[in-house]
């Protein structure tokens, strides 16, 4: 279950000043190899080391492409590209692209992954369930698991 923390909203400028918002508990990282052994314990057909192989050479692929400008989307999951931002300059002369641009990864949701509400998914069965984190102070006193 994904979990969540309570937060009290304490900037005055803010029209939500005074309430309370749920913000996502962070639950750690997958790495690569936890995701191969993920993969391979759904009674996949390939081996831990073909997948290692595919993955690193997606990776590998989904970069190369994004740094020539394209886009890249995996069905279901996401287009994923690379996009800038530009500093002004007033001298057109004087502009350098090593210091005034910045570069940053974004991923768009697509299929599946779109939406306003995240329900069953095929790949899984599972729906995504929000609970209190119970790792934490709660703003409502002692932490109860929601029915």
């Amino acid at each position: 279950m994904a979990k969540y923390r309570l937060y009290k909203n304490n900037n005055r400028k803010s029209a939500g000043f005074g309430k309370y918002y749920a913000k996502k508990a962070a639950e750690g990282m997958v790495e690569m190899n936890g995701l191969i052994a993920h993969m391979a314990g759904h009674n996949s057909a390939f081996s831990k080391g073909v997948i290692t192989g595919v993955l690193a050479d997606l990776v590998e692929c989904v970069r190369e492409l994004a740094y020539e400008g394209k886009s890249v989307k995996i069905d279901n999951l996401g287009i994923f590209r690379v996009s800038m931002k530009s500093k002004g300059v007033d001298d057109p002369k004087k502009f350098s692209a090593s210091s005034d641009i910045s570069s940053k990864w974004q991923v768009r949701p697509t299929g599946e992954c779109v939406g306003k509400a995240i329900g069953v998914t095929r790949a899984s069965g599972a729906a995504l369930v929000w609970e209190e984190d119970n790792n934490y102070e709660s703003p409502r006193g002692a932490v109860t698991p929601e029915p």
